[in-house]
């Protein structure tokens, strides 16, 4: 038998082992490496970091505690290069996470949950919570990252970030009489609930009918004006949103821009609210106040919406519900319980 062929095939599997092997990926940096403090106070801060994520692991699982885990060192590494963060030092950023973390516990345990000193809106995000659920399971995207998303924009209203919300208001009354008159408007290009732009309300027509999230009977809005009249509407303000949401996540995730699966990782409690607040900063791996806290209250409301809830100042108490199903003693019955 010639030998010419088992001489090409020796010769092609000596050059193949000889090829380098995959470069080893980079450890990311320890957490000690990111906290420039002497060594007792490294420790303690350490110390706090692990008591959050091991907390998070207990009340909401291993996958959650794992992205609050990437999202403090990314944190902690953009305030070690100087880039944007949302807070100065890593304390401040670790007192904060250890707040969510508690209120994320009252919530699970149905307590009472204690909001103060958390930049937080639940009053503009409670009423709508059947809305936001909705539009969220529309697109098959967690509800609590619509709920952050909800959370942030009007948190920032009322704060008077930019515009007050007085004149913000005004401003979108103007853009949508110019818009009656001249067909389009120079100013106010976003609002509602989700502060969801007009333009990329049009945008979403393909999408919301491929997951059927559009109603075939609804005429799909097709100027400046229609499209601002749709976005009066809380429940349609939400369906854009998390409309836009699905497609930045699909491109993020790497998955086709048709891909209708549910989404699920808690990373995207971070990438929604980080994404549609700031797209530029979110793709420069930047965080911000919006960014950071969104994630917490991204996993909050995921938790929260799931029940129902009376609003008193900063404090949140669950309600009772009664009826079938309920969890009440055998013979309690509202007219009977002090």
């Amino acid at each position: 038998m010639p030998l010419g062929p088992w001489l090409v095939l020796a010769v092609a599997g000596l050059l193949f082992l000889a090829l380098p092997s995959p470069p080893t990926p980079l450890p990311s940096p320890s957490l000690r490496d990111l906290l420039p403090y002497p060594k007792g106070e490294r420790e303690a801060l350490v110390a706090r970091h692990l008591a959050n994520k091991a907390s998070l692991r207990l009340l909401l699982g291993d996958e959650a505690a794992r992205a609050y885990d990437r999202l403090l060192r990314l944190e902690l590494a953009n305030q070690r290069a100087g880039k944007r963060s949302a807070f100065k030092g890593a304390r401040e950023a670790l007192e904060a996470a250890q707040a969510w973390v508690a209120a994320i516990g009252q919530a699970v345990r149905l307590g009472p949950v204690e909001l103060k000193g958390l930049p937080s809106a639940p009053h503009h995000v409670l009423p709508h919570a059947q809305a936001i659920r909705a539009a969220a399971g529309a697109l098959r995207i967690p509800h609590g990252v619509l709920a952050a998303i909800v959370d942030n924009e009007q948190h920032g209203g009322d704060k008077a970030l930019g515009l007050s919300r007085g004149v913000r208001e005004a401003a979108d009354t103007l853009a949508k009489g110019l818009a009656e008159v001249q067909g389009e408007a120079p100013l106010s290009r976003t609002l509602g609930l989700a502060q969801m732009s007009w333009e990329d309300a049009l945008r979403q027509e393909e999408r919301l009918r491929r997951f059927g999230a559009w109603d075939p009977a609804k005429p799909f809005p097709r100027t400046e004006l229609e499209a601002r009249k749709a976005l009066e509407d809380p429940y349609l303000n939400l369906l854009f949103a998390a409309s836009r949401l699905r497609g930045f996540f699909n491109a993020l995730m790497g998955l086709p821009s048709g891909d209708t699966r549910p989404l699920e990782d808690p990373w995207l409690y971070y990438l929604g609210p980080a994404w549609h607040n700031y797209p530029l900063r979110a793709q420069n791996l930047e965080t911000w106040e919006d960014s950071f806290h969104g994630f917490f209250k991204g996993l909050f409301y995921q938790v929260a919406l799931e029940e129902r809830w009376h609003l008193e100042g900063t404090t949140l108490t669950p309600l009772k519900a009664w009826g079938p199903g309920s969890t009440g003693g055998p013979g309690t019955t509202p007219g009977l319980t002090p």
